[in-house]
């Protein structure tokens, strides 16, 4: 389902130089993002369209904002410190956090901005809760159009957008290439934040192991869980790396069904969701993966035109 907007902008046969934009959700590891639109920017690569879900929709609504220079020092910014004195914690109500303090902090530099003051179509990708459809926000308030791009649910609170409660995009489209091809876009270039993360996603059979946990006189105090890498999970962690897991298993259906015209895919499988706090990391694995690719990029772009002469 779309919020529509006045003008699908330009269309495929035109054939220009340019790229249509699909960057994927992936919490923490989506400032890479900001490294692969470095990088394009370097290459003189333009952009005609970006289409966004959760993070992939911040970072892509602030570049086409002007304001990414903003975003970046922000996110270099972060240590674990900072990062906690962000949160607003809420006890009751339905997500872990409220977000109003990063609302604010967006407000500072983006406040009455809207996505129809952008230079090229911007489309962020939403979760409607009651009804499981995928919205496209792609008019009005560019703020409120990111922040239910992002409210991954448990976490964030859900946003209520326009008469509809809206959760993370990444519940029905992890790297949203199926919008760009809506608004008829050739040269769709999809960045996917997860696709190191869980190999081919095999199926394995597992024995059943011998505990006394049903016997609890006898059963010793039970060791935090945690991950291969020895991080404690916790109850935030438990629902994050859940919903990976899903935005994994949809993002590799719904591209391959349909796929982009050429995919960006930095590996950045050992940076945590929540490890905001790296952001230089992300970025530089952005950019160097982007740069990469660069080369097949132009000649996608060299097939482009000359098959619309």
């Amino acid at each position: 389902m779309m919020l529509h907007r006045s003008s699908a902008g330009r269309s495929l046969q035109e054939g220009d130089r340019s790229v249509a934009l699909a960057l994927g959700g992936g919490a923490a590891r989506g400032w890479a993002h900001i490294g692969v639109l470095r990088a394009l920017d370097e290459a003189g690569i333009k952009i005609d369209m970006i289409a966004g879900t959760s993070i992939g929709a911040l970072v892509g609504g602030c570049y086409l904002a002007g304001r990414l220079n903003e975003l970046e020092d922000f996110a270099r910014s972060l240590n674990q410190r900072r990062i906690f004195s962000l949160l607003d914690w809420r006890w009751r109500g339905d997500g872990l956090l409220g977000g109003q303090k990063l609302h604010d902090r967006m407000m500072r530099h983006m406040a009455g901005l809207r996505i129809e003051d952008l230079p090229v179509p911007f489309v962020a990708t939403a979760t409607e809760i009651a009804t499981g459809h995928e919205i496209l926000i792609n008019h009005g308030n560019l703020i409120m159009a990111m922040r239910a791009s992002y409210a991954l649910p448990g976490v964030f609170e859900p946003v209520l957008c326009n008469g509809r409660v809206l959760v993370d995009g990444a519940l029905v489209n992890p790297v949203p290439v199926s919008v760009c091809r809506i608004h008829e876009r050739a040269n769709v270039v999809a960045v996917n934040l997860n696709y190191d993360l869980f190999g081919r996603a095999a199926i394995l059979q597992h024995a059943a192991g011998d505990t006394d946990m049903d016997m609890p006189s006898a059963a010793p105090r039970r060791a935090p869980l945690q991950r291969p890498d020895g991080n404690r999970l916790g109850i935030t962690g438990v629902m994050v790396e859940a919903f990976n897991i899903i935005q994994d298993r949809i993002s590799r259906a719904r591209l391959a069904g349909d796929p982009p015209d050429l995919s960006i895919q930095p590996k950045l499988g050992h940076i945590g969701l929540t490890e905001f706090h790296r952001a230089a990391e992300a970025i530089e694995i952005g950019r160097q993966a982007t740069m990469a690719r660069i080369s097949e990029i132009e000649r996608m772009l060299d097939s482009s035109t000359v098959g619309h002469r």
